[in-house]
C-alpha cells in the first residue's frame, strides 16, 4: 500500500479521530476534520484522495447531508465512502438508502476498520491504474489515427497533383474547386432539406474526395486531353469515359481491400463512407439534372449530391479559366451560364447555393491570381 494515498476523515469526535490517525497512519496520509465546512472546501480543490470517512453521530453536522454532497460531485464519483456508525440495524440501513460504499462500527474495532480500508484503498488505486493505462491507449490510438490520416491525405494530394501535372493551363484547378467545393457544401448545409445529410463528417469527407474527380484523365491519351481545338465526335467520346476510368480505378483499388467487405454492408465507417462518395464524384460529376449528361444520364436526385455539387465547381473553374481549347471567360460569365443552367444541366438547390456564395466563389477564384 502506498503511504501517498490519502485518507480524508469529517468527525468532531476527536477521540474517534485519534483513533482512526493511529489506525491508518500506516494505510496513508490521514487528513482529519471537525467541522464540515473545512471539510467542504477542502474536497472542492483535493478531488482525488484514495478514500472518505464521514461520521453519522456527529451533533454538529448530519453525516448523510455530506455524503450527498460528495456523491454529487463527478470528480469524487471513483472515491469510496465509508461511513462511520452506532452498532444498530437503523443506522445500518440508512447507509443503505444514502448509497454508501461501505460502513465502519463504532467503538471501532483495530482489525475489522484496517482490512475494511485496506480493501477500499486497494480497490481505488487499481481503478486508478486501469484509468491511466487507458487514456494512455486513447492517446496512443488518437496518435495513430492522425499519423495515418495524414499519411492518407498526402497520398491523395500526390495522387491529384500528379494529375495536375499533365495540364499546365490548369495546376489550380484541384485546390481551387476542393474551395469552391466547401465553400458550397457548407451554404447547402443551412438549406433545411439536406439537414440530415449534411454534417460535418459528410463535409470533411466529400472535400477530401473532391480532388478524385478527374483522376481518370490519367488514362486518356495526351493527343487528346491537350489537343488545341475542338475535339472530333469520336475523341469527345473518348475523353468521357474519364468518368468511368476514374470510378474503376477507385473501385479496384477498393476491390482488393478489406474496405470491399464494408461497402457490401451496411456497416458504416470514416474510410468506407470516404471511398463511397470518391466513386460518387468520379462517376457521377457529368451527369445533367435533366437527365442529358454522361455516364448513365442519372437524372435529378437519382445523381448524388456530392456530385451534383461537383458538376457545378468543376464547370465553374473550366470556363473562368484558360484551357488549351479555350481563353478563360469572364467571372461575371460564368456566374450567368451556371445560372442559367439551373433546372436543366445544374441542381436548382446547388445553384442556389453557389448564388448566394458568389461573393466568397469570386474572392477564391481572384486569390488564385496573385
Amino acid at each position: 500500500m502506498s503511504n501517498n494515498t490519502q485518507i480524508l476523515i469529517l468527525d468532531n469526535d476527536l477521540t474517534s479521530l485519534t483513533t482512526l490517525e493511529r489506525l491508518l497512519h500506516s494505510l496513508g496520509e490521514v487528513t482529519y476534520f471537525s467541522n464540515e465546512i473545512d471539510f467542504i472546501n477542502y474536497i472542492k480543490i483535493n478531488t482525488n484522495p484514495g478514500l472518505i470517512i464521514i461520521d453519522t453521530n456527529s451533533p454538529r453536522f448530519n453525516g448523510y447531508d455530506i455524503l450527498s454532497k460528495v456523491k454529487n460531485n463527478p470528480l469524487l464519483k471513483d472515491v469510496p465512502v465509508l461511513l462511520s456508525i452506532k452498532d444498530t440495524i437503523k443506522d445500518e440501513s440508512m447507509i443503505q438508502l444514502a448509497s454508501a460504499h461501505d460502513y465502519l462500527f463504532k467503538p471501532y474495532r483495530y482489525t475489522l476498520v484496517q482490512n475494511r480500508v485496506k480493501s477500499y484503498l486497494e480497490l481505488k488505486q487499481v481503478k486508478d491504474q486501469l484509468k491511466d493505462q487507458t487514456r494512455w491507449v486513447e492517446n496512443e490510438v488518437t496518435k495513430r489515427i492522425y499519423d495515418l490520416q495524414l499519411t492518407f491525405d498526402l497520398s491523395i494530394d500526390i495522387v491529384t497533383q500528379l494529375v495536375e501535372t499533365r495540364d499546365p493551363d490548369n495546376a489550380q484547378h484541384i485546390s481551387r474547386t476542393r474551395s469552391y467545393y466547401e465553400i458550397i457544401m457548407r451554404r447547402l448545409q443551412k438549406n433545411e432539406k439536406y439537414q440530415s445529410i449534411i454534417d460535418e463528417k459528410y463535409i470533411i469527407r466529400t472535400v477530401k474526395a473532391s480532388p478524385l474527380h478527374d483522376i481518370g484523365k490519367m488514362g486518356i491519351p495526351e493527343n487528346i486531353l491537350m489537343k488545341n481545338e475542338k475535339l472530333s465526335s469520336d475523341e469527345y467520346d473518348i475523353a468521357k469515359t474519364h468518368t468511368t476510368i476514374g470510378y474503376n480505378t477507385i473501385k479496384n483499388v477498393v476491390d482488393t481491400s478489406f474496405l470491399n467487405d464494408l461497402l457490401k454492408t451496411n456497416a458504416t465507417s470514416d474510410s468506407s463512407e470516404f471511398f463511397k462518395e470518391a466513386l460518387n464524384i468520379a462517376k457521377y460529376h457529368h451527369e445533367y439534372w435533366d437527365g442529358s449528361g454522361y455516364p448513365e444520364g442519372l437524372k435529378a436526385d437519382d445523381i448524388p449530391l456530392s456530385a451534383r455539387v461537383m458538376a457545378i465547381v468543376d464547370v465553374f473553374d473550366a470556363l473562368s479559366n484558360k484551357r488549351v481549347y479555350k481563353e478563360a471567360w469572364s467571372i461575371d460569365k460564368t456566374m450567368h451560364y451556371i445560372k442559367s443552367q439551373s433546372g436543366t444541366q445544374f441542381d436548382p438547390d446547388v445553384v442556389n447555393a453557389f448564388l448566394l456564395e458568389q461573393d466568397a466563389i469570386r474572392k477564391t477564384w481572384e486569390s488564385s491570381r496573385n
